[in-house]
C-alpha cells in the first residue's frame, strides 16, 4: 500500500514538474529522506521503451531508493516484473527490492512510475560475521531486464552503473561510515574436547550446533548466537544468563561481565529445545572502553534436560582478529 501511494505521488509530481523527460526529481518528502544522490546516464531509449531513472540513499546509507518512469512506445504491451529486478554491489552481491508486487502490465502508449527500495549487503564478510550490511558502496549496478514483453522475453539487456555524487559520498564517509568501528573475534583452538568439531565461529558436538559470532561495535560488545539441536536429547538453555570474562588490553586483567540485554528468537518453548528446534539470539554485554584482547565464555547454562548435564566441560576462548577496515 505504501509503495503504491508513493508511486502515485511520484507520478503526479513527474507530470506536474517535468516539462521534458530529461529531468527527474523525487517528491519533496522523499527528497529529504534520501539526500545522497547517485549520478548516472540514467536514460534508456531502446526497442520502443523509454526509461528515466535515478538512485539515491538515505543519510545513514542503509537503504537505497531506485525510482523513475517507464514509457511504453511499442505497439504491444510490456510487463514490468520487479521480482526480477536486482541491484548489484561492488562485491557482485545481488539483492531484490523489498515489498514489491508481482508484476504490472503496461499498455501501449502509456507510462508507469516506480519506486523500489533496496537494503543491499555491501560487505559479505562483515554480514557473515555480524549480520551488518556494511558501508554504502560508491557505485551500484542495475540490470534492466526486469522489463519484458508478454512472452517473457527481455526487451533490453542494458546495465546502468550509478556512481555516487563525490561530494555527498565524501560527507557520508565522514559522518556515517561504520565499518572502521567494528572489531571481530574468532574461536581459538585451545582446550577443546576431542569429540568437538569447530571452525572460527562454530562448535559442533553430537548433533548440537552452536554458532558464536563475537564483535565489538563502537563501545559495545555483542554476541550473535545460534543453537540448533540435531541430537536426540532435550536441551535447556538460558542465553541471557551467559557470563563472559574479558582480558583488558591496558591492564591485562580479567574482568567478568553479564548480559545487559538480549533479543531472542526461538522455535517451540523459550528455553527447552527438542530435536530439530533452534534458538537465535543477540546478546549485548554493554560498554567496553577498549576492545578486549580475549574473551572467555561460560556456557554452563547450556545443559541436557532434565539430567542437568553440562554440554561444555570448558569455557571457549575467543581472540581479537582484526578491525573490519
Amino acid at each position: 500500500m505504501l509503495i503504491r501511494l508513493l508511486s502515485t505521488l511520484f507520478f503526479i509530481h513527474l507530470t506536474a514538474s517535468c516539462s521534458n523527460q530529461d529531468k527527474l526529481v523525487l517528491p519533496g518528502k522523499l527528497e529529504k529522506q534520501y539526500p545522497l544522490k547517485f549520478e548516472a546516464p540514467s536514460i534508456i531509449n531502446s526497442n520502443g521503451i523509454f526509461v528515466n531513472s535515478g538512485l539515491c540513499a538515505n543519510a545513514s546509507g542503509d537503504t537505497l531508493l531506485f525510482y523513475g518512469q517507464i514509457r511504453n512506445n511499442r505497439k504491444s504491451s510490456i510487463v514490468i516484473s520487479p521480482y526480477l529486478l536486482q541491484i548489484q554491489t561492488l562485491e557482485n552481491h545481488r539483492s531484490n527490492p523489498i515489498s514489491v508486487r508481482t508484476k504490472t502490465v503496461l499498455l501501449p502508449d502509456s507510462s508507469q512510475s516506480f519506486v523500489y527500495k533496496f537494503t543491499p549487503i555491501n560487505n559479505k564478510y562483515l554480514f557473515s560475521r555480524t549480520e551488518k550490511r556494511g558501508d554504502l558502496d560508491s557505485c551500484y549496478f542495475i540490470d534492466f531486464n526486469f522489463i519484458r514483453d508478454t512472452n517473457g522475453h527481455s526487451i533490453t539487456n542494458q546495465v546502468i552503473k550509478f556512481n555516487a555524487n563525490e561530494k555527498l559520498f565524501s560527507n557520508y564517509l565522514n559522518n556515517f561510515a561504520h565499518e572502521h568501528s567494528i572489531t571481530l573475534y574468532e574461536l581459538t583452538k585451545e582446550k577443546l574436547q576431542s569429540n568437538f568439531q569447530f571452525s572460527e565461529t562454530e562448535i559442533v558436538m553430537n548433533g548440537i550446533v552452536l554458532t558464536t559470532k563475537f564483535y565489538q561495535d563502537n563501545d559495545s560488545l555483542f554476541l550473535n548466537l545460534k543453537l540448533i539441536n540435531h541430537s536426540s536429547e532435550y536441551l535447556k538453555f538460558s542465553p541471557d544468563s551467559i557470563q563472559i570474562t574479558s582480558i583488558d588490553p591496558e591492564s591485562e586483567k580479567e574482568i567478568r561481565h553479564q548480559v545487559v540485554s538480549a533479543v531472542t528468537k526461538s522455535e517451540g518453548h523459550k528455553s527447552i529445545l527438542k530435536k530439530g528446534d533452534r534458538l537465535q539470539t543477540q546478546l549485548n554485554f554493554g560498554y567496553f572502553k577498549h576492545p578486549p584482547l580475549k574473551i572467555k565464555v561460560d556456557f554452563s547454562t547450556l545443559k541436557i534436560h532434565p539430567q542437568k548435564i553440562k554440554v561444555f566441560s570448558f569455557n571457549p576462548t575467543f581472540r581479537m582478529i582484526k578491525k573490519v577496515s
